[in-house]
């Protein structure tokens, strides 16, 4: 393949005359992402009975369709054991049963909340907290991959979730050619969306530093990510890899000293705020010893309209987002009901339909505590939150980047509008 040449594509790729200043002395936080605050928790603090994934298992959505033998299996592994926040009392998101005007109230009340929690947030200590990731696996049935093969790691956006993906992942591996390229696929949920949500449910009473999303990628690479990704079953809690091969990652990322290559190639995708994190988690990998060899846990990262923005940049926006989010309508009676709502959106029917029937089917649940009562999986403060919260990550990600803190081994691409064009 040719190298991608920008200039073939002005209208994409305008030129960025006045390329904005480094802010050294502006960029500042308490607890900067690295290794060191990078952990699983210890077993001894683990519960005993460990928790069961509260979705049924799927199929992909090509499960009948025989150009893509990619199988599905989804797995249980716990988060990084420290976390940046503290647990708070959190406010309350309107509900549906308010008035208009009394739910226009609430939420102005919450985001005021919100952003007084996070100012006496940054200067707290953190705490430790034993929380739950869900992820969906993808592994070709047999192995016709050339040795050394792809493993892909997608991150979601802001108040989406793992599932979402399989649209893009069908098209992706329709293709003998990326097959060829690709063994394995592991796709999350944050801790705060999706399966994982529920998983924590009751456990998510704190704001939510992005930083945290970035130590839970680390601990996920370092401590659970299988030795091989051979053809097979996976245990649903993925164990952790042994202490002699957690040194090795922490030292050499997926690098062998002794072969003189890398175990695996880890290509992240990361959507928006799951951009973000990612990046977030490549700046903090394992450093290059004496630039002979490439340690980063990742060789190349695929960015989706990253949420990596210059600090100042984005204050004017947050409440505003912040307030619609917590207005959203959460739970329905019925996922008839549900469906009906969403097509009346004016920007749910824009989606591709596969995304917005994976979205129907898998961020929402049936709430057995009130029968037939369908909801959101992630609760809407918990993403009221994330944009909250959008400073804790996006400002740090763009000021390392601009430092040149990425290591140079590391692709880097960028898959965003143009400069004044709709994203």
């Amino acid at each position: 393949m040719s190298p991608y040449d920008d200039t073939q594509h002005p209208a994409s790729h305008p030129p960025l005359l006045d390329l904005p200043s480094c802010p050294e002395n502006v960029f500042q936080t308490p607890f900067p992402v690295s290794l060191a605050t990078v952990s699983p928790p210890p077993h001894d603090v683990l519960p005993l009975h460990l928790p069961q994934l509260p979705s049924s298992q799927r199929t992909p959505i090509w499960a009948n369709d025989p150009r893509i033998p990619y199988t599905l299996s989804t797995h249980i592994v716990p988060a990084a054991y420290w976390r940046e926040d503290p647990d708070d009392t959190l406010p309350q998101a309107p509900n549906e049963r308010q008035a208009k005007q009394m739910k226009e109230q609430t939420a102005v009340e919450a985001e005021t909340r919100l952003r007084e929690l996070r100012q006496r947030a940054e200067q707290g200590k953190g705490e430790h907290k034993v929380l739950w990731l869900v992820f969906n696996r993808y592994v070709r049935e047999y192995d016709r991959t050339q040795q050394g093969g792809l493993t892909l790691f997608c991150a979601h956006a802001t108040g989406s979730h793992k599932e979402a993906f399989e649209p893009t992942l069908a098209s992706l591996l329709s293709s003998r050619e990326t097959q060829s390229l690709i063994q394995e696929i592991w796709v999350w949920d944050g801790v705060n969306h999706g399966d994982s949500a529920l998983l924590n449910a009751g456990k998510l009473n704190s704001l939510f530093s992005w930083r945290n999303s970035a130590r839970d990628i680390l601990t996920f690479l370092i401590y659970y990510l299988p030795i091989s990704c051979a053809v097979g079953s996976l245990p649903t809690h993925l164990p952790t890899v042994s202490e002699a091969e957690v040194t090795k990652r922490r030292t050499y990322g997926f690098y062998d000293p002794a072969q003189g290559k890398k175990s695996r190639t880890v290509v992240g995708i990361g959507h928006s705020y799951g951009g973000c994190v990612s990046t977030l988690a490549a700046l903090s990998s394992p450093r290059p010893h004496n630039g002979k060899f490439n340690t980063n846990l990742f060789s190349l990262l695929i960015l989706v309209d990253p949420v990596i923005i210059a600090p100042g940049d984005y204050a004017s926006d947050i409440t505003s987002y912040v307030r619609r989010t917590l207005l959203r309508r959460t739970t329905w009676p019925s996922r008839a009901a549900a469906t009906e709502s969403f097509l009346k959106s004016p920007m749910y029917p824009r989606w591709d339909a596969r995304v917005l029937e994976l979205y129907l089917e898998s961020a929402l649940y049936e709430d057995h505590t009130e029968k037939g009562i369908v909801r959101l999986k992630q609760p809407a403060i918990c993403e009221a939150i994330i944009y909250t919260d959008i400073m804790t990550g996006s400002p740090e990600a763009w000021v390392r980047l601009r430092r040149g803190e990425l290591d140079k081994d590391v692709g880097l691409r960028w898959v965003v509008p143009g400069v004044g064009q709709p994203e």
